[in-house]
C-alpha cells in the first residue's frame, strides 16, 4: 500500500469527507509533520501519515471508504498517546496534534477541531516520555564571523539561556555536553555541508528556520513582548546581536509549535564561558564523566559514584555541575564549606534526606501548571512537595555556611500549599474530565451538588426496598449503565410478577430490565447533578492552575535552591562514605595531591594503591611502564580529582592542594572516525592539535601514547616535539605516558621534566604489577609478558622474545636524538 499511497495534499479538497478536509487543512500548513486527528476515542492518521505511523509504530494499517475514495488509515487509542508519541519523536518525527475543541455530544454538525500543539524532539514535556534525571534541551545556533551565538531551552523546566561559542570544535563540545534533542539553524546555514555534518554527528535532530526569524529587530520584538520588557538591557545581552537573534528565533519556534503563552519561561540569562571550565568532547568522553565508553550508560562513571541525590531536581543539577566545573575560587569555596558542614552534621543530613524524599519535580510540575496539562495528581505532588519547605527552612537556619544560609532564604509559598490543601481531594482522579477532584467544602455550589448526588444514592436505596416490598420480588435491584442509565433488574423467573406500569428497557441472558416514570425523573436529577459537578470541578481546577501559575517564578527559585541543597548533601554523603578530603585552593599554579585515588576504580578494586601527584608550575611528568601497570588510571585520577574539586566536591585523597585549572585536556586512546573518513592517527593528531592550540599555563594536560597511530620513528618524532612544545611554550602541568622510553632523555636537559614509572616486580619469571608511581624512568615494557597473559600461543611468545632481543640491540637511531634547548624551540606556527 505504501508504494501506491497518494498524498492527501494532492487530493481535491471538495472530494473529501468533512473530517478529512480538516486533516488536509492542517497537513497543508505543516507538511513536515505527522498529523494526529482526534476522532472520538482515537487519534487517527490518513494516507501517507497512516503508512508511516503503521511502519514506525508497528500498528495495523487499515482503510476507510470504498473504491477510489478508500483512504489508508492508522489509529491509536487516545489514552495511549504518550508512549506512541514518544516512539515517533525519538525517531525524529514532528507530530501535529489536532484535538476536538468541543464536546461531540453538544456539537451541532461537524465537531470543531484545531491544532493545539506540534511535538518535536526538543519540545517534549510529557513526564512518561522524558527522563526525569536529564534535561531535554532544544538549541538554536547561527554563525557570525566564525563565532556561534547559541540559545538553549528546556521547555519542561523553563530553563532558558544564551551564550557565544568561539569555534566549531567548542560548538561540537557544547552540543555533546548539553546533548540537545533538537537544534534550530537558519536556512542560510544549510549550505555549510561540513558544519551541518558535524552538528548532526552529535546526535541532535536538525530543524531549519527562515533567516527572517534570526534578524535582530524581529528577534528583539519577540523577546520584549514575551518577557514584557521595554529594553533587553536587564537580560544582559542588549549589545549581542547574534544572541538576540538566536534567542528570539528559538522563542518564536516554541510559541509557534506549542500554541501556548509559555508563561513559565520567565527569564533568559546570558552565560559567559569565563566563569566555567570548557570541557571539550575528547575530555568529556575520555574521563567517562556521565557515560562510559563501553555501552554509553552511567555504569562505571564519575556520575555513578558521586550521585547520591534524592530528587530529580538534584540529579539534573549534578550533571550540569559535572559538565561545567567552576573557575571562580570564591564560588568553589562556598560549595566546599557547605559540603564540609553537612558532612560533619550527620543527623541534620539524615533529617534533610527524609524531607527531600517527599519533594517531587517542582520544576516540571510548575511547567505543566503553566502549560495547562497538569493533572490533579500533579497538584497533589506539588502540595506534598511544598509541605516539606517550612521544615527544610527551619533546619537550614541552624547552619552557618554561606551557601546553605542562602538556600535557607527559600520562599515556602504557603499560600499555594494552603490552597491545594483546601481544594484538592487526597483520592483525586487522574483525569480532569471525570470529576472527583475538588473537595466539596471548597465551593458552596459544588457542596450543594454533591449533597444532591449523595442524597440520591440514599433515595435509590429506599426506592429499591420500596419496590421489593410492593412487588414481593426480594432480589429486585436498581442498577446503572452509561448506555441505558438507571434501571430495575428482575430475574426471568419473576417476570410474571412485574407491575403493569414497569416499562421494559432491555433483555439480558438471565433477566429483564425496566424503568418507571419515578426512576426516570430521579435519573435526570442525579445525572444533571453529576454532569454539573464534572463541569464545575473542571472549571475550579483551571482557576486553581491559574492561581498557582501566578507564583511560577517563586516556585522556580525555590526548586533551584532545593536542587543545590540536594547536590551538596550528595557530595557530603559520598565524602563520608568513601573517605574523601576537602581540597584546598591556593593562588599558586600547583597541583599537590597526597595518596590520590581513582574515584571509580577504587570501588571495584579489592585493594587500590594510592599515589602521590606533586606538580610545581609548568612541570611535566613523563610516565613509563608496562601495559596493565596502571598508567592510565593514575593520569585519569589526576584529572578527575581536579574536576571534582572545581565542582565543589571533596576528593579521593589524603590531602589536595590545588591552583585553579582553566582547562583539562585529555588525549587518551583513539579509534577511526569512519563517519568523517578519519584514520586513528588523524583523530589522534586532531585531538593533539586542539590541545596545543588551546592549552595555557594554567591547564592540566593528560597525554597517553602520543604517536602510536603511525610508524615508530614518526611516532617518537611527534611525541618528542609535542613534549618540547608543551614544556617550552605552553608550560602547562602535564602527565605524559609513553612506551617510547627515549623520551626519558627530556629530563636530562629540561628542569621541569620529571621521569616516573609505574613499578613492577619480577619473581621467578612472573611479573607482578605494583601500581605504584615511583621516580625515575624505565626501559622495560613487558609487552611480550602481557601478550602471554592474553593467551597467545607459546610458539608465538617464544618467537616474539627472539625478535625483541634482536631489535633491542639495534637502537642506535634512538640514541642519536638530541634535546633542543629552550631558546631553539620554534613556535608551532613556524614548522
Amino acid at each position: 500500500m505504501a508504494e501506491t499511497t497518494p498524498s492527501i495534499l494532492d487530493l481535491n479538497h471538495e472530494d473529501l469527507t468533512p473530517g478529512m478536509k480538516q486533516y488536509q487543512e492542517v497537513k497543508k500548513v505543516h507538511p513536515d509533520c505527522l498529523v494526529m486527528l482526534r476522532m472520538g476515542d482515537f487519534y487517527e492518521m490518513f494516507y501517507e501519515d497512516a503508512v508511516t505511523a503503521s511502519r514506525e509504530l508497528e500498528i495495523t494499517l487499515t482503510s476507510r471508504g470504498k473504491g477510489d475514495k478508500r483512504a489508508p488509515l492508522a489509529g491509536i487509542p487516545f489514552h495511549a498517546l504518550d508512549p506512541y508519541l514518544g516512539r515517533l519523536v525519538k525517531k525524529g518525527y514532528k507530530v501535529a496534534i489536532v484535538e476536538q475543541l468541543e464536546d461531540p455530544k453538544k456539537a451541532k454538525g461537524l465537531v470543531k477541531r484545531g491544532l493545539v500543539r506540534i511535538v518535536t524532539p526538543g519540545t517534549v514535556i510529557e513526564p512518561s516520555i522524558l527522563n526525569e534525571t536529564e534535561n531535554n534541551y532544544i538549541a538554536c545556533i547561527s554563525a557570525i564571523d566564525n563565532r556561534f551565538p547559541a540559545a538553549f531551552c528546556d521547555l519542561s523546566t523553563g530553563e532558558f539561556f544564551t551564550t557565544t561559542i568561539e569555534s566549531v570544535s567548542a560548538l561540537l563540545s557544547e552540543l555533546i555536553r548539553l546533548n540537545p534533542s533538537e537544534c534550530l539553524i537558519p536556512e542560510s546555514l544549510k549550505v555549510n555541508d561540513e558544519l551541518i555534518l558535524k552538528v548532526k554527528s552529535t546526535g541532535t535532530f536538525l530543524t531549519s528556520l527562515e533567516d527572517y526569524f534570526f534578524r535582530t529587530e524581529k528577534a528583539r520584538e519577540i523577546l520584549l513582548r514575551h518577557f514584557n520588557l521595554t529594553s533587553l538591557h536587564s537580560l544582559g545581552f542588549e549589545d549581542q546581536k547574534g544572541n538576540i537573534g538566536v534567542s528570539g528565533a528559538l522563542l518564536q519556534y516554541l510559541l509557534n509549535t506549542q500554541k501556548n503563552s509559555l508563561a513559565h519561561l520567565q527569564k533568559i540569562s546570558f552565560r559567559s564561558s569565563s566563569h566555567t571550565m570548557l570541557l571539550d568532547s575528547s575530555t568529556f568522553r575520555n574521563l567517562e564523566l556521565i557515560r562510559n565508553l563501553n555501552d554509553g550508560s552511567a555504569r562505571g562513571t564519575l556520575l555513578a559514584v558521586i550521585d547520591k541525590t534524592i530528587t530529580s531536581l538534584g540529579s539534573r543539577l549534578l550533571k550540569k555541575w559535572i559538565k561545567t566545573p567552576l573557575l571562580d575560587h570564591r564560588l568553589i569555596q562556598k560549595r566546599l564549606d557547605s559540603v564540609e558542614e553537612l558532612k560533619k552534621n550527620v543527623i541534620l543530613r539524615g533529617e534533610l534526606a527524609e524531607l527531600l524524599q517527599r519533594v517531587y519535580d517542582l520544576e516540571r510540575l510548575i511547567g505543566r501548571v503553566n502549560y495547562g496539562n497538569a493533572t490533579p495528581r500533579d497538584l497533589l505532588s506539588l502540595k506534598t512537595s511544598l509541605e516539606q519547605l517550612p521544615s527544610l527552612k527551619e533546619k537550614l537556619l541552624l547552619c552557618s555556611s554561606e551557601l546553605i544560609r542562602e538556600i535557607s532564604t527559600l520562599d515556602c509559598i504557603e499560600d499555594v500549599t494552603e490552597l491545594l490543601g483546601r481544594a484538592i481531594r487526597e483520592d483525586t482522579s487522574v483525569s480532569v474530565r471525570e470529576g472527583n477532584i475538588i473537595k466539596p467544602t471548597y465551593n458552596s455550589e459544588l457542596n450543594e451538588l454533591q449533597s444532591i448526588k449523595l442524597n440520591s444514592k440514599q433515595y435509590l436505596q429506599d426506592l429499591e426496598e420500596k419496590e421489593r416490598q410492593k412487588t414481593g420480588i426480594v432480589n429486585l435491584k436498581i442498577g446503572y449503565t452509561k448506555v441505558f442509565g438507571y434501571y430495575i433488574e428482575i430475574t426471568r423467573r419473576n417476570v410474571d410478577r412485574v407491575p403493569e406500569h414497569y416499562i421494559r428497557k432491555q433483555t439480558t441472558v438471565n433477566s429483564e430490565r425496566y424503568i418507571t416514570e419515578e426512576l426516570k425523573k430521579e435519573e435526570e436529577r442525579i445525572l444533571g447533578a453529576e454532569e454539573k459537578i464534572v463541569e464545575l470541578e473542571y472549571n475550579l481546577f483551571q482557576d486553581i492552575l491559574r492561581t498557582i501559575a501566578g507564583r511560577t517564578i517563586d516556585i522556580q527559585n525555590t526548586s533551584s535552591k532545593i536542587a543545590v541543597l540536594d547536590v551538596l548533601c550528595s557530595f557530603a554523603t559520598v565524602a563520608l562514605e568513601h573517605n574523601y578530603c576537602k581540597p584546598v585552593f591556593v593562588s599558586e599554579n600547583v597541583l599537590q595531591i597526597k595518596n590520590a585515588r581513582h574515584p571509580v576504580v577504587e570501588l571495584s578494586a579489592s585493594r587500590f594503591i594510592a599515589n602521590d601527584l606533586f606538580f610545581q608550575p609548568g612541570e611535566m611528568m613523563i610516565i613509563t611502564g608496562p601495559n596493565m601497570a596502571g598508567k592510565s588510571t593514575i593520569m585519569r585520577q589526576a584529572a578527575l580529582i581536579v574536576l571534582m574539586a572545581q565542582i565543589g566536591s571533596f576528593v579521593p585523597a589524603e590531602e589536595a592542594v590545588l591552583g585553579i585549572v582553566d582547562r583539562i585536556f585529555t588525549r587518551v586512546g583513539a579509534s577511526d572516525d569512519l563517519s568523517s573518513g578519519l584514520s586513528t592517527f588523524m583523530v589522534e593528531m586532531n585531538e593533539t592539535a586542539a590541545i596545543l592550540n588551546n592549552a595555557t599555563e594554567n591547564s592540566l594536560i593528560i597525554l597517553d601514547e602520543i604517536g602510536r597511530g603511525t610508524s615508530t620513528f614518526d611516532g617518537v618524532s611527534i611525541a618528542w616535539s609535542v613534549a618540547e612544545h608543551i614544556h617550552n611554550t605552553i608550560k602547562a602541568k602535564t602527565l605524559f605516558a609513553t612506551h617510547y622510553h627515549v623520551l626519558n632523555k627530556l629530563a636530562q636537559k629540561f628542569p621541569r621534566v620529571k621521569n616516573y614509572n609505574v613499578a613492577v616486580k619480577e619473581v621467578r619469571g612472573e611479573v607482578i604489577f605494583l601500581h605504584k608511581l615511583v621516580e625515575g624512568g624505565t626501559d622495560e615494557s613487558y609487552g611480550v609478558y602481557v601478550a602471554q597473559l592474553a593467551g597467545l600461543p607459546s610458539l608465538v611468545i617464544e618467537r616474539a622474545r627472539e625478535i625483541q632481543s634482536i631489535l633491542e640491540k639495534d637502537d642506535e637511531m634512538m640514541r642519536k636524538i638530541k634535546v633542543k634547548k629552550v631558546e631553539d624551540q620554534k613556535s608551532l606556527g613556524e614548522f
